[in-house]
C-alpha cells in the first residue's frame, strides 16, 4: 500500500494527526457548536483547550483509548513502533498545545524534510493522477437524467395535490424570531454565524497536494484493512469501516484543505485495491471499471483470502453484498412489511458508506422513494419500505381531517394559531381541537407503535452488519425519523460498542418527545453530525402527536437540547406544513451540506451581507 511512500518518521506523524483528529471528533460530537473554530487563526505557540481531560490513562470511554480498538490497528498498519503508541495517545488526548502539536506533525510530514527523491515523487504523482481520474468519473455522473426527471415530476405532483391544504392552513402564520424581510439566504447564513471553522490550518500549506493525498490514502487504507492481529488481552474485535474513523478522516481532510469528494474517491480506490488483491488479479491487467462484481456478490470478500502480511478488506458491502438481498426476521410483533429498495445509481461501485432513507409520511407507495430522488451524494442509498398499509391509512385520515368542515372552520376561526404556544406552555388543547383530532387517534396510535418496532428491526439490521459493515447515514421524515430515533435508542440499550455503526443522522419533522427520551444516549450512537430539523408552525404534527407527550416538548416543532451536540435547524420558512417535507427534503439536505464536517445550513453561495462603499 501507499504507506510505503512515507518513511517511518512520517508514518509516525501521520498516525499522530489521525489520533488528534479522532479525539477532536469525539469532543465535537458532544459540542459541535464550539469546535476548533479558531484553529486556523491562532499562532502556533498558543494551545487550544478542548476539554477537561488531560490524560487518556483513566478515560476508557474515549475513542483514542485502547479499549475502543480504533487507534492501535491504524498504528499497526502504518508500522508505528509499539513503544510509541502510549505517547501518541497521550498527545492526542492532551487538552493543551493542540495547535503546537498539529503544527509540529504537519511540519514533520513536509516535503522539505525528504530531500530529493525522484522515485517517491513519481509514485506520489501517479497516485494523485489516479485520484484525480476517479474524481472526474464521479463528477461526471452526479444524478442520472431519469432520476432528475422523476424527482421533478414527483415534486410537481406533490405540490399539486398537497400544497394548497398546507398553504391555507399553515404558511400564513407568523414565524417567531424571523424578520419578515429576511431572506432564506440571510437566515441560513446567520445559522452558521460566519464561522471560518472549515478552513485548513496554516501549517498545511507546508505540504504539497501530492503529500496530502498520500497521507490520507495511507490512513484510509489503515481504516479499511481488516485487523487480524490484535495484541495481548485487549482489544475489541473491530468490525468493518468504523464510522468514527470516517468522521476523523473528515476532520483531518478539513485541516489539510482536501475536499471530501477526493477522500471518497480514495476510499473507492482502496476498496478496489483490496478486492483485486484478494481476488488475485494481475495488477498490470487490472482495470477498475472491469471488476466482475457478480462473483463478489456470490462469494463476498471477508475471509476470502489474505494480502501479504494478513491484510484483508474489513467491509463486504462494497463488493455488492447489500441490504436488498437480505431477509430480516420479523420477530418484533405485527411488522408485516420491512424491506430495502435501492435509490440512485451508486450500487455495486465500491462505495464504502451507506445511506438508509426512511420516509414515514406515506400517501402512496412512491412516497417511500420520491423524497430522496435527485439528491446528489456518493453514498450507496437505500429507501426503507415499511408498513405501507398503516402509514397510508394514517396519512389518508390526516388528509381527510384537514379537508373536513370542522378543520376548515377551525382554520377560519384562527384556532390553529393557539396550538404551538399550547404545546410549549404545556396547557390543555382547546376542546374543539381535541374532538377533531380524535378522528385520527386510532390510526396514529398504530402507526406510532409500528414505527417503534421498525426502529428495533433497523437496529437489528445494523448490528448484523447487513449494510456490509460500512458507516451508515440515517435520514428520516416524520414517523420515519421516529423509527431512526428508536433504532439509535435500541443500539444504545443493546450493550457493547455500537457507536461505530452510524456516521450521521438527520431527523425531519420528528414526532419524538424531547424530555421523555434519552437524547444523550442516542447522540452517543452517532459518530458525526446529528441534525434535528423542525418547523415552528407544523401544527398538523402537533395535533396528531398530542396526548401526554405534548407537555414534554416535541422535536419536530422545536429545538432539542443542543448542549448534547445536536444541530437544531429551523426550517419554518421552507416548510409550508408537515406534508411539504415530501418535496422539500431534497432542498433541506442540500442546504445542510452534510459532507461538511462542521455544522452547516446555508445555500452554496451564502455570504454575509456586505456594506457598500460610501
Amino acid at each position: 500500500m501507499e504507506a510505503s511512500l512515507l518513511n517511518p518518521n512520517q508514518r509516525y506523524a501521520a498516525a499522530a494527526l489521525f489520533a488528534i483528529a479522532l479525539h477532536h471528533s469525539q469532543v465535537d460530537q458532544a459540542r459541535p457548536s464550539t469546535p476548533l473554530t479558531s484553529l486556523a487563526e491562532e499562532t502556533i505557540s498558543e494551545g487550544v483547550s478542548i476539554g477537561k481531560r488531560a490524560s487518556v490513562s483513566d478515560e476508557p470511554q474515549l475513542w483514542i483509548h485502547e479499549n475502543s480498538g480504533l487507534l492501535l490497528p491504524v498504528f499497526r498498519f502504518l508500522g508505528v513502533d509499539n513503544h510509541a503508541w502510549h505517547g501518541l495517545k497521550e498527545t492526542a488526548g492532551s487538552s493543551s498545545q493542540v495547535r503546537h502539536h498539529l503544527g509540529s506533525f504537519l511540519s514533520f510530514l513536509s516535503d522539505l524534510k525528504d530531500g530529493p527523491s525522484s522515485e517517491i515523487n513519481d509514485k506520489e504523482l501517479a497516485l494523485v493522477k489516479a485520484v484525480d481520474a476517479m474524481v472526474l468519473s464521479m463528477e461526471g455522473s452526479p444524478v442520472s437524467y431519469e432520476e432528475a426527471s422523476a424527482s421533478r415530476e414527483y415534486e410537481n405532483k406533490c405540490r399539486g395535490k398537497y400544497s394548497r391544504t398546507a398553504t391555507t392552513s399553515e404558511s400564513n402564520e407568523t414565524t417567531k424570531g424571523t424578520s419578515p424581510n429576511m431572506s432564506i439566504k440571510e437566515k441560513t447564513y446567520n445559522r452558521v454565524g460566519g464561522q471560518t471553522c472549515d478552513k485548513p490550518v496554516k501549517e498545511a500549506t507546508l505540504l504539497s497536494y501530492e503529500r496530502k493525498v498520500t497521507i490520507l490514502y495511507s490512513l484510509i487504507s489503515a481504516c479499511l484493512a481488516d485487523d487480524t492481529e490484535g495484541i495481548g488481552n485487549c482489544l475489541q474485535q473491530r468490525k468493518g469501516y468504523d464510522a468514527r474513523h470516517r468522521v476523523a478522516l473528515r476532520l483531518l481532510a478539513t485541516w489539510l484543505g482536501i475536499k471530501w469528494l477526493r477522500v471518497e474517491a480514495m476510499e473507492i480506490m482502496v476498496a478496489y485495491f483490496f478486492m483485486d488483491s484478494v481476488k488475485g488479479v494481475n495488477e498490470e491487467k487490472r482495470k477498475t471499471s472491469e471488476v466482475n462484481w457478480d462473483k463478489w456478490k456470490r462469494g463476498g470478500v471477508i475471509g476470502a483470502a489474505a494480502l501479504a502480511g494478513g491484510t484483508m478488506l474489513a467491509i463486504s458491502g462494497a463488493a455488492g453484498a447489500g441490504l436488498t438481498g437480505s431477509k430480516v426476521a420479523r420477530r418484533i410483533g405485527n411488522i408485516e412489511e420491512f424491506e430495502f429498495k435501492p435509490v440512485g445509481g451508486n450500487h455495486n461501485q465500491g462505495r464504502v458508506a451507506v445511506g438508509i432513507l426512511v420516509s414515514g409520511l406515506i400517501y402512496e407507495i412512491e412516497d417511500y422513494v420520491g423524497p430522496w430522488e435527485g439528491h446528489c451524494n456518493n453514498l450507496e442509498r437505500y429507501a426503507l419500505l415499511w408498513e405501507s398499509k398503516n402509514l397510508i391509512a394514517l396519512s389518508t385520515a390526516i388528509q381527510d381531517w384537514l379537508t373536513s368542515k370542522i378543520a376548515t372552520q377551525l382554520m377560519i376561526e384562527g384556532a390553529m394559531l393557539t396550538v404551538l404556544s399550547t404545546l410549549v406552555a404545556a396547557f390543555a388543547l382547546p376542546a374543539t381541537l381535541v374532538t377533531a383530532s380524535d378522528l385520527i387517534d386510532s390510526q396514529w396510535a398504530v402507526a406510532m407503535d409500528r414505527s417503534d418496532k421498525a426502529g428495533k428491526l433497523l437496529a437489528e439490521v445494523l448490528l448484523k452488519g447487513l449494510q456490509g459493515n460500512r458507516p451508515v447515514t440515517l435520514i428520516g421524515i416524520s414517523l420515519g425519523a421516529r423509527a431512526i430515533f428508536k433504532c439509535l435508542q435500541c443500539l444504545a440499550e443493546t450493550g457493547g460498542d455500537n457507536a461505530g455503526l452510524v456516521e450521521r443522522v438527520v431527523l425531519l419533522g420528528a414526532p419524538v418527545s424531547i424530555k421523555d427520551e434519552n437524547w444523550e444516549a442516542v447522540r452517543k450512537m452517532v459518530a458525526g453530525r446529528f441534525v434535528n430539523a423542525y418547523s415552528t408552525n407544523d401544527w398538523t404534527l402537533g395535533i396528531t402527536f398530542r396526548a401526554s407527550l405534548l407537555s414534554k416538548g416535541l422535536a419536530g416543532i422545536q429545538p432539542a437540547d443542543d448542549g448534547l451536540g445536536i444541530e437544531n435547524i429551523d426550517v419554518t420558512q421552507l416548510i409550508e406544513g408537515h406534508t411539504s417535507y415530501l418535496w422539500k427534503t431534497k432542498q433541506i439536505l442540500g442546504l445542510l451540506e452534510l459532507d461538511n464536517y462542521y455544522s452547516v445550513f446555508r445555500t452554496t453561495d451564502a455570504e454575509p451581507a456586505k456594506k457598500k462603499d460610501s
